[in-house]
């Protein structure tokens, strides 16, 4: 046999301490290590910093709900409104819409819900649906008609999509309707609507717009039908620049320099001419250059004096009828040994 009587019991109680060793619970020392193991993941756990964005959720909510307890809706809704900016949630939509509703917005209230309804995380919609169709009932209903058809609805001053004719949703309360009809002068209609009340507004566009008048005929200033006292279109002037009066003077200014640069260079030519060979006909000729030098000189001045005198003194004036216009006359003047001019200016 491979194992004798003897040593089967020694066997037996070796088995058997090995056994009741794996049954006793864990020594002190695992127990040491796994609660030091435990402690550095709690740590970790504190350590993890939280969503900026959620602590300031959760503040905008808290304060809300202290609000809208309080009755203060309209401040409520914006700090709930400023939670579901930060961390939207389905359930803050509920809250939001409970404030629209108490600030008299049941159309925004509904229109919350329906968001909130939407969304495929929001709970307890059936109690959502339910709470709906009991708001939906606090509108009023109104039927716009108008003759003919097709008028354009304006509600409360703001520009709808309907056209009549049309049923409106509207809340309860006093509002301004105004139908606008091509043709025909905005008829406005005021109505006041008490929860859940079913209206009709009529309009007859013959009789309450007048038709608008036509955009008046054009009057030809230049025809035969320009009569005085029409009030047609009237040209003072085609362009907004200096009169003639300055051209013909800025003309004459530049002709009279050219002209007395011309002759007193020849002047000047006839002197040395004279100095090299002195001749009666050439003095002559540069004593006659040398007038028409000068002369025409003291025109190009005169004229650029009178020119600069008209533009200061020229003043359009659109009522008058009788345009003043500005004048001047140039003279030259030689006698003897004096050269030059006489100027006259009217204006």
């Amino acid at each position: 046999m491979g194992m004798t009587y003897a040593r089967f019991p020694k066997m037996l109680l070796l088995m058997v301490l090995i056994l009741a060793f794996a049954m006793v619970p864990e020594t002190g020392m695992a127990k040491k290590k796994k609660k030091k193991k435990g402690k550095k993941a709690d740590a970790a756990e504190v350590a993890k910093p939280e969503d900026p964005s959620v602590l300031k959720a959760r503040e905008h909510y808290s304060k809300a709900k202290s609000l809208y307890d309080s009755k203060q809706y309209a401040d409520a809704l914006v700090e709930f409104q400023g939670a579901y900016d930060l961390k939207p949630h389905p359930s803050v939509l509920k809250s939001i819409a409970e404030c629209q509703l108490q600030t008299g917005n049941i159309q925004g209230s509904i229109a919350t819900f329906e968001k909130y309804l939407a969304d495929p995380a929001a709970p307890k919609k059936p109690e959502i649906e339910a709470r709906l169709a009991e708001i939906k009932g606090m509108m009023a209903s109104v039927e716009v008609t108008s003759q003919p058809d097709g008028a354009g609805i304006m509600v409360d001053g703001s520009v709808t999509d309907k056209i009549t004719p049309t049923t409106l949703d509207l809340a309860p309360g006093d509002h301004e309707l105004a139908l606008n009809m091509d043709g025909y002068e905005p008829v406005v209609k005021q109505i006041t609507l008490a929860a859940g009340e079913k209206s009709n507004v009529e309009v007859d566009f013959s009789s309450e717009g007048a038709a608008a008048e036509g955009e008046p005929s054009l009057i030809d200033p230049f025809g035969d039908e320009a009569e005085e006292g029409d009030e047609g279109v009237t040209i003072e002037n085609e362009s907004d620049g200096p009169p003639t009066a300055f051209w013909i003077a800025a003309a004459v200014a530049g002709v009279g320099l050219v002209s007395g640069t011309v002759f007193g260079t020849m002047a000047l030519g006839d002197e040395k001419d004279y100095k090299d060979n002195p001749d009666d006909s050439i003095k002559e000729s540069g004593e006659r250059s040398a007038v028409i030098a000068d002369v025409s000189f003291a025109v190009a001045a005169a004229a650029a004096i009178a020119g600069v005198v008209i533009l200061l003194t020229n003043k359009d004036d659109e009522t008058e009828t009788d345009t003043a216009k500005s004048k001047f006359d140039i003279v030259p003047i030689a006698t003897g040994d004096t050269v030059g001019v006489s100027t006259a200016i009217t204006f």
